[in-house]
């Protein structure tokens, strides 16, 4: 079986995304709450499949900003937890 190339693999992604959409907006029309439920819980789905498609396009994680491609006079905030255990006792070794 021949692999298909990597752009239609791309293709696919975004297609199987925009129909998920379509397919939840469709069946959830009668019931407006419903449909709020359906999108918000289909977002998550269709930005991950576009992230993925992006990704084989690009051939590379556009999901993260390296700093040097960040452009000049623009601002970047970055939010990071790390984790720091308690301090040996004095002249134990780690």
């Amino acid at each position: 079986m021949k692999t298909p190339p990597i752009n239609m693999i791309a293709l696919i992604c975004l297609t199987l995304g925009v129909g998920l959409m379509v397919y939840l907006f469709a069946a959830s029309r009668n019931d407006p709450s419903l449909r709020i439920a359906a999108l918000v819980a289909g977002t998550g789905l269709v930005a991950s499949l576009g992230s993925i498609a992006s990704t084989i396009l690009t051939g590379k994680d556009v999901t993260k900003r390296d700093p040097s491609e960040i452009p000049p006079n623009t601002i970047a905030t970055d939010t990071s937890t790390i984790k720091v255990g308690p301090n040996p006792p004095e002249g134990t070794k780690p």
